[in-house]
């Protein structure tokens, strides 16, 4: 008996052909003017700056209403999960996402807006201890009332989509052959 199959490509492409009516409009090719690309490798590297940057953006202007950043937002949560408990500057550093903000200088800016509250640490003078004030609980209430407004930019992603998003995205952060990216 002989067995035909359908090559995965093809029903790949059918399932593609579907989601690109869904999404026509914003296909990266549309949105930075290219119409192809070296290769698929290539092409989603750009779609994930590209969507990354737009992320990026809407979340700042989210923010921006409540007269924070999104680096300030993060360090405001990072010291809410503290439960009143002082954190330092390097273990906020090491819990942020992004690494690369500079947390002395977006503490100060807190602590100015009295959203956090520094002291000279009693064991090692040269530290600080930081604490997230009243004020600063209340703006995060705040904004978790509207963190819906954010977060419904994927809302029309499937729940199956979404967690094979979440899975793809920790794969392609996940080291190579033992090697880091």
């Amino acid at each position: 008996m002989r067995i035909i199959e359908k090559p995965i490509s093809r029903r790949w492409r059918q399932d593609t052909q579907t989601m690109d009516e869904k999404t026509t409009s914003h296909r990266i090719e549309d949105e930075i003017q290219q119409a192809t690309f070296r290769n698929e490798l290539s092409k989603a590297g750009i779609n994930l700056i590209y969507t990354g940057t737009w992320l990026k953006t809407a979340h700042s202007d989210f923010f921006k209403s409540f007269g924070i950043t999104w680096p300030q937002h993060n360090i405001l949560r990072i010291l809410r999960g503290q439960k009143g408990n002082p954190i330092n500057v390097n273990a906020i550093r090491e819990r942020m996402v992004d690494k690369s903000s500079n947390v002395s200088r977006i503490t100060e800016k807190l602590q100015k807006k009295k959203l956090i509250e520094c002291r000279q640490s009693a064991v090692d003078k040269r530290a600080m201890e930081i604490t997230i004030t009243q004020k600063g609980l209340d703006l995060l209430t705040k904004v978790e009332s509207r963190v819906h407004e954010i977060n419904n930019l994927l809302a029309h992603l499937e729940p199956s989509e979404l967690i094979l998003l979440n899975m793809l995205l920790d794969k392609a952060r996940s080291p190579r052959n033992g090697k880091a990216h």
